[in-house]
């Protein structure tokens, strides 16, 4: 179902009581998958959920879409409410399509303690190897404010890389947040720029390839939000051309407290 005013209040709570990066009462999974890949890889994620506390508690999932030509693929929705007992651990395996009934698309998650109990969430997004065994990367969010880099880019024959923008809440008053994407190689000089812009809030993921060519060995990103009372997530994700191998890495800005 949609996501409602209460949810989004929640929501905005909780990305305030965030920027240390601390286990809290919810946490971003800033990229989730349920569809086919090159090579007849299928990626999907799973996300944990632990309980550290002395009591039960409760977790609500939010799925947020990704926006392609300026629209979202499909609308934001809640799940239903999970529980955790002390102690123990909520495992979703493919989530994207066993909670919410998605397939072939990819989005982002936050998830949200609805008694602000203390959770602590982990995700992982992964295919099926040719031997029966898996293969795919840790996703998890660190929140950014105005300005976040990443290192490590490689987009060549060898690698291709993809950079990421997740905004949980959408821009106030119908408004426009643009972030303005720069390129660097290894000696500083600038090789490509991009802009994404956001009307809603979701998931906006560009190819490297599509602004910058297929030929860098090394590069690093800028990110500059337009508006710098923004909260948002951004990351870099690189896979290896051959056999499919990915790392994720995400943006990092300067402390927020």
């Amino acid at each position: 179902m949609r996501v409602g005013i209460i949810i989004c209040s929640c929501l905005v709570l909780l990305i305030g009581s965030l920027g240390a990066q601390a286990i809290g009462p919810g946490a971003a999974v800033p990229a989730v998958a349920s569809l086919p890949g090159l090579n007849g890889t299928f990626w999907q994620s799973d996300v944990l959920v632990q309980n550290p506390g002395e009591t039960a508690t409760s977790v609500r999932f939010l799925l947020f879409p990704e926006i392609r030509n300026g629209e979202q693929v499909f609308e934001p929705m809640t799940s239903d409410s999970f529980s955790i007992p002390a102690h123990g651990q909520l495992t979703k395996s493919n989530v994207v399509q066993s909670v919410f009934g998605l397939f072939n698309v990819k989005g982002a998650l936050s998830v949200i303690s609805e008694d602000g109990s203390t959770v602590v969430v982990g995700s992982r997004t992964y295919t099926y190897g040719s031997d029966g065994g898996s293969f795919g990367q840790e996703v998890f969010g660190v929140l950014s404010k105005v300005r976040a880099w990443a290192a490590g880019l490689r987009n060549d024959a060898f690698y291709r890389t993809n950079i990421g923008i997740y905004l949980p809440i959408p821009p106030a008053g119908g408004q426009t947040l643009s972030f303005e994407i720069t390129l660097r190689d290894a000696e500083g000089e600038i090789v490509g720029t991009d802009t994404m812009d956001f009307s809603e809030e979701g998931l906006i993921q560009h190819s490297v390839s599509s602004f910058a060519g297929e030929n860098l060995a090394a590069a690093s990103v800028e990110v500059v939000c337009s508006d710098p009372d923004a909260l948002w997530y951004g990351y870099i994700s690189r896979v290896d051309q051959t056999s499919g191998d990915a790392v994720f890495r995400p943006l990092r800005g300067q402390s927020l407290e």
